[in-house]
């Protein structure tokens, strides 16, 4: 009975396995297809090489012409900066020069002023100075 119960157990394994290995997705082989796809990447190859070196070679010329861009820039921005630098000197000499003639403008003024006031004031003098010796003369 043993052995029976064996060759059950045995039996209900096999069909079952045999049931998974059918529901199981199976592979086919197919040599002359794989064969024939394997030349044809193959021979894609070059093609792809070819589109490689061209991306590359395009890369390489767009990098030449942004560093020549940059370039450019660093040259203008020199420029730029030598022409800002000559414009503040020349802002600082307007300065300079505009700050001399008004302090020129101040003394002339003073002078003015000064001169004026002792020319008031000569007169003053010289009328004070009449009129106290007519009165002077009269008594």
């Amino acid at each position: 009975m043993r052995n029976y119960r064996k060759r059950i157990i045995h039996c209900t394994l096999l069909l079952l396995s045999g049931f998974l290995l059918m529901l199981s997705p199976t592979a086919h082989a197919n040599y002359f297809t794989d064969f024939y796809n394997g030349v044809e990447q193959f021979s894609e190859l070059p093609s792809e090489v070819n589109k490689l070196k061209e991306s590359y070679q395009q890369t390489l010329s767009e990098l030449a012409e942004a560093r020549a861009s940059i370039k450019n820039y660093q040259l203008q921005q020199e420029s730029l900066m030598d022409q800002n630098r000559q414009l503040t000197e020349t802002i600082t000499l307007l300065q300079d020069a505009e700050s001399s003639k008004q302090s020129r403008m101040d003394q002339i003024k003073v002078v003015v002023i000064w001169a004026v006031a002792l020319l008031i004031g000569y007169f003053i003098l010289i009328r004070t100075l009449r009129f106290l010796m007519q009165r002077s003369n009269k008594r």
